[in-house]
């Protein structure tokens, strides 16, 4: 939770002037950009003008008032809108890199979406707000009730959000793959466009932000008490479980309905609300006012630099999302240098998460995990569809068996253990639930360096795809380490500095892959795991380096144990602090490049292996690196055999299958156990 003060105070917090001037000079040039276009097309006054009326003659003015005013009239509207529901996410949840993605609304309204459009397009063409709202309805609804008997706790909020919005995700990607002549348009409208041809969508969605944020608005006095702790909060007569249900559902209603008109513009909900954190909007009325002006001036800024660049490009339709991501991204950087806290973000608890289920015996848990893993290897090599059906091929025939099925599986297993690890060094180091191995945006380099070869035409063959993204996950975690020294690598700043890394290599991936066309298959068919690329060769590099850092891991199980306790204690114990969270952070992304580097950019098993270590009863430091580093291996196991044979002969990435089978595990894990 954030706790802002430790005394009410009746003195209103002054606010910084760097917080109006940054918004004013933000407000300036999304102004700027967009109005210059126009500049030998129609006088300023007329260009105005055309929000409410028209000269029918002008061609020109025509397109003013029926494309750009509208098009401008929806960007402020929907930054405005994420700005408010990021604020209020963040506030509910009680923790600075939450969204309202976060809440898996994005992702159930494009599953919404994608359903209707193989199944009831009818119900498109009736409203394509139903099938959004549905979708959006149906992800928190989830959410609801793996965390109604909980209270609604952030930790476990965050955790059934984030893992919803992982599993939908892969269910709207495997669809994707497998029907991508019907769904084609989803790339675009999956990354959000804010094109309009008139005001009619403006009309519709405006009063329905308004009532929401209003609605949102009425309930700052009571959220204004989360911030004093769940129990202070009940003691001064607040209902803590009702209030969180009562907020939620407003974000969701308001997400979804944004969603289901432009598409997924997600990142405008993390990044206002950040900025006007971190330029110094400190209570929450503050951050409701700053977050809907920061958020209308990015994506207004955002939208005028998708139009430019489509216009100056060959005419393909540059998605906002994108251009979001390419802004709001380096403007978080930039804000970030100015931050003096070493620990954690202004306002927030420097608490440990609660997150933690009974414990268990390690043997029994390991010996478990082991038998697992023996028989997916037995089933994997064994059991297999081929030309004339199902047949278990005999272990005297493994050895021929182990050419097409070994270094795959072996890939899979270790990367899983990679992933495992590194998410549970990421989770460990920052103390944040969310904190996983891509938001150090050593994924997304090499992702954007797999992006670089790709549009290069470079016929560079599998050496140099490896070459190329092992360098781009260099340059990321030397970026990171230059930005996160200021802060002596501590907790959410590194997380945000490497969260707008990654988006902003991430755009330029999704900018590739809304283009369509083959080479944007192959790339998407990559960043889910594409584990049938894997060479032995390969799959054993991957061994050296898990033995390498093995070694490494052994040394730092104390310092991994006492950071947890804070900056000042870890200081008295006597353990240097800014040198013991380089190392960290230097074995984490060692184990996050290599393991992207062989088969993808996956996503999702290292945010959720050390949380389902945890689930199996092992809280201390030793016992979760193992059980996360088992867990993993299992998940990738299943996710590769089950890619392998599920539309056999034609082949899922096993990223995919990864977060089905993950995803539906760790829910009815955290349903069981989870504590906050």
């Amino acid at each position: 939770m954030y706790a802002e003060s430790t005394a009410p105070s009746r003195a209103r917090p002054a606010l910084p002037a760097r917080l109006a001037t940054a918004t004013v000079v933000l407000w300036l040039t999304a102004l700027l950009a967009t109005t210059l276009p126009w500049a030998g097309e129609l006088p300023l006054t007329h260009l105005l003008s055309a929000f409410w009326t028209y000269d029918p003659e002008i061609y020109a003015s025509v397109l003013a008032h029926f494309s750009w005013a509208p098009r401008v009239a929806m960007a402020v509207l929907i930054g405005a809108a994420f700005g408010v529901a990021g604020a209020v996410t963040q506030q509910i949840l009680g923790n600075p890199l939450a969204s309202p993605t976060t809440l898996g609304v994005a992702a159930g309204s494009q599953f919404g979406i994608t359903l209707a459009s193989l199944f009831l397009p009818g119900l498109l063409a009736l409203s394509p707000d139903l099938p959004a709202i549905a979708g959006g309805l149906l992800a928190i609804g989830l959410v609801a009730l793996l965390t109604w008997r909980l209270g609604f706790s952030p930790v476990t909020v965050i955790l059934a959000g984030l893992v919803i919005s992982f599993f939908l995700g892969a269910v709207n990607m495997a669809f994707l793959l497998l029907k991508g002549e019907w769904l084609g348009n989803l790339y675009i409208w999956g990354a959000g466009s804010l094109v309009q041809s008139n005001w009619q969508p403006f009309s519709e969605l405006w009063p329905r932000v308004l009532v929401l944020s209003l609605l949102m608005v009425a309930l700052i006095r009571p959220l204004q008490l989360l911030q004093l702790g769940d129990a202070s909060a009940s003691a001064l007569g607040a209902r803590v479980t009702w209030l969180r249900g009562a907020a939620l559902l407003l974000v969701v209603l308001l997400c979804a309905n944004v969603v289901s008109r432009v598409g997924v513009i997600g990142f405008t909900g993390l990044a206002a609300p950040v900025l006007a954190r971190l330029l110094g909007a400190r209570t929450l009325r503050q951050r409701l006012i700053w977050s809907t002006l920061i958020g209308s001036g990015l994506l207004l800024l955002a939208d005028a630099l998708a139009a430019w660049v489509s216009d100056l490009g060959d005419g393909s339709l540059v998605p906002t999302g994108t251009t979001t991501a390419l802004i709001g991204g380096p403007v978080i950087l930039l804000a970030l240098q100015r931050i003096r806290n070493t620990h954690h973000m202004p306002g927030q608890d420097s608490g440990p998460s609660g997150f933690l289920p009974a414990r268990r015996s390690l043997t029994g848990t390991a010996v478990g995990l082991g038998a697992l893993l023996i028989a997916l290897l037995a089933l994997a090599m064994g059991w297999s569809p081929g030309l004339s059906g199902w047949h278990w091929t005999p272990v005297a025939q493994w050895g021929e068996a182990w050419v097409w099925r070994g270094p795959r599986l072996l890939a899979a297993c270790l990367a899983g253990v990679a992933l495992g690890l590194a998410g549970t060094l990421v989770q460990r180091m920052t103390r944040n639930p969310m904190g996983s191995p891509e938001m150090l945006g050593v994924s997304g380099g090499a992702a954007l360096a797999m992006v670089v070869v790709t549009l290069a035409g470079l016929d560079v063959g599998r050496g140099g795809q490896l070459a190329a993204a092992t360098l781009g996950a260099a340059v990321a975690l030397g970026l990171l380490i230059l930005l996160a020294r200021r802060h002596r690598f501590a907790g959410n700043q590194l997380l945000l500095g490497g969260l707008a890394l990654y988006v902003f290599m991430d755009a330029g991936l999704r900018l590739v892959v809304a283009s369509g066309g083959t080479q944007a298959t192959k790339l998407l068919t990559w960043m889910y795991g594409a584990t049938w690329l894997v060479s032995e060769t390969e799959a054993v590099a991957l061994l050296l380096v898990l033995l390498a850092v093995g070694l490494a891991l052994l040394a730092i199980l104390r310092p991994l144990t006492i950071l947890p306790l804070g900056e000042t204690a870890a200081s008295a114990l006597g353990l240097a602090v800014a040198p013991a969270r380089l190392a960290l952070l230097l074995l984490a992304a060692l184990l996050t490049a290599a393991a992207t580097v062989v088969i993808g950019p996956l996503s999702f098993i290292g945010l959720v292996a050390p949380h389902l270590a945890r689930v199996l009863g092992q809280q201390t430091v030793g016992r979760q690196l193992l059980v996360a580093a088992m867990v993993g291996a299992a998940l990738l196991a299943v996710a590769d055999y089950l890619a392998r044979i599920v539309i056999y002969p034609s082949q899922l990435p096993a990223g995919l299958l990864a977060a089905l089978v993950g995803g539906v595990y760790f829910l009815w894990g955290l349903s069981r156990h989870g504590r906050d």
